[in-house]
């Protein structure tokens, strides 16, 4: 399937958005936010761009971290994964980290469509894709 790159412009650096302190639980919801952008489920809250500054930035804050999250191993497996364009277990990663935070509704079903993700990102995202 054909990969979506999100071009957006930036407010702030990422190095700001996601410094070396973040705690690990603001992790788990960088990832889970990007991973609404990929997964089929009933009920989704917050929403953040999936781009590639972000993935590799969250992969050196984990790196950084590494001795101090409890799931660094689980987070990197994810981020390098989705770094590669590797998506294709979204909903599981989605899953993982939403039972981390003691999800309860909104558990992913599935992966969306090249069509479905573009609709998605229209509706949320005020940003352009490449194609």
């Amino acid at each position: 399937m054909p990969v979506i790159n999100i071009e957006e412009k930036r407010k702030i650096p990422v190095e700001i958005e996601f410094p070396f302190t973040m705690q690990e639980f603001d992790i788990q919801v960088a990832i889970h936010g990007m991973s609404h952008q990929k997964v089929k489920a009933s009920d989704k809250w917050g929403f953040l761009p999936m781009t590639q500054d972000r993935i590799e930035r969250l992969i050196e804050v984990v790196e950084e971290n590494e001795s101090s999250y409890e799931n660094a191993k689980t987070y990197l497996n994810i981020l390098n994964r989705w770094s590669n364009n590797d998506f294709s277990q979204s909903d599981l990663d989605h899953n993982l980290i939403w039972k981390m935070q003691n999800g309860t509704v909104g558990r992913a079903t599935g992966i969306l469509t090249y069509e479905e993700e573009k609709e998605f990102i229209k509706k949320h995202y005020k940003i352009e894709i490449e194609e």
